[in-house]
């Protein structure tokens, strides 16, 4: 039995150990787009005992290769302190092309921490704040409605309305979020006007962010009451750490896709040159 019991207690300090060392990990020193995010107790029902919030951050390289940069749990309930970008930079990161959350308050921090930067509001986020108040029988039509004003494709066999409730009746049921949305939409204008690559890659990266966000949600629902804010933060962290690993296991299969790719393009081109025996190798890597 007490060998059972030592056996638990070196499986949690090697757990606790490999933590410690992933949110204190190097960082790139590039990246194209960061995402923040945060669970708070308020709408996730984190940790009934504790005002704090629990912050993250999604980042996507300039290659396109996505990675979860960390977790906080600040002494403090705002969505994303000044404190994260300094520990950011100090773990290698020079420079962020654009940053995405609720970021207005702390954009100065955010810009002397990476400079030549830029914020944008994260449209998931504000989409995910609005449907909130809507009735669950509503959201999906709802979402398709609001969707649909930012320019987002809707599915061509279906309409943006609920079964059992039209697109003019959610308008006329939710006016207020309808304007909401609407003001919304005009602050989303700069991100708009980014070149149209950059935005789809910016658009892309808000996504996935909010795919992970949703996925520990739900997680965060099924587990229940956390007996306090650290034992929150262990869970939270410890998802983390599981999605950044598919992540990392995704990237490696898309690189060696395309190294099988060209490799594939260099066994079909012909040989040409001046040297006997020499083969020009003209092909493109793959985005």
């Amino acid at each position: 039995m007490r060998s059972k019991s030592r056996s638990s207690a070196m499986k949690k300090l090697d757990a606790h150990a490999a933590t410690y060392r992933w949110l204190r990990r190097p960082l790139c020193r590039r990246y194209a787009v960061v995402v923040f995010n945060t669970f708070s107790k308020l709408k996730q029902r984190i940790d009934p005992n504790s005002n704090r919030t629990i912050c993250w951050a999604f980042g996507t390289l300039l290659n396109g290769d996505s990675e979860i940069l960390g977790a906080w749990h600040p002494d403090t309930n705002a969505a994303t302190p000044p404190e994260v970008f300094g520990q950011l930079y100090h773990r290698g990161i020079e420079f962020v092309r654009c940053g995405l959350g609720d970021l207005v308050d702390v954009e100065a921090a955010f810009k002397a921490a990476f400079r030549n930067s830029a914020t944008y509001p994260s449209i998931e986020q504000t989409l995910t704040a609005t449907l909130a108040d809507v009735e669950p029988r509503h959201r999906s039509g709802m979402s398709r409605l609001l969707r649909a004003a930012v320019g987002d494709p809707v599915d061509e066999g279906s309409t943006v309305s609920s079964p059992d409730i039209s697109s003019a009746e959610l308008r006329e049921r939710y006016p207020k979020l309808t304007l909401q949305w609407h003001e919304a939409v005009a602050r989303f204008q700069p991100l708009f006007a980014l070149p149209e690559p950059y935005c789809r890659l910016v658009r892309s990266v808000d996504q996935a962010a909010a795919e992970v966000q949703g996925r520990l949600e739900r997680e965060i629902h099924r587990h229940g009451p956390f007996v306090d804010s650290d034992e929150a933060f262990d869970f939270v962290v410890a998802r983390l750490r599981r999605a950044d690993l598919q992540l990392d296991r995704e990237a490696r299969a898309a690189q060696h896709a395309r190294d099988a790719s060209a490799w594939q393009s260099r066994r079909r081109l012909p040989p040409s040159g001046g040297t006997v025996g020499a083969t020009t190798l003209a092909y493109r890597v793959l985005p």
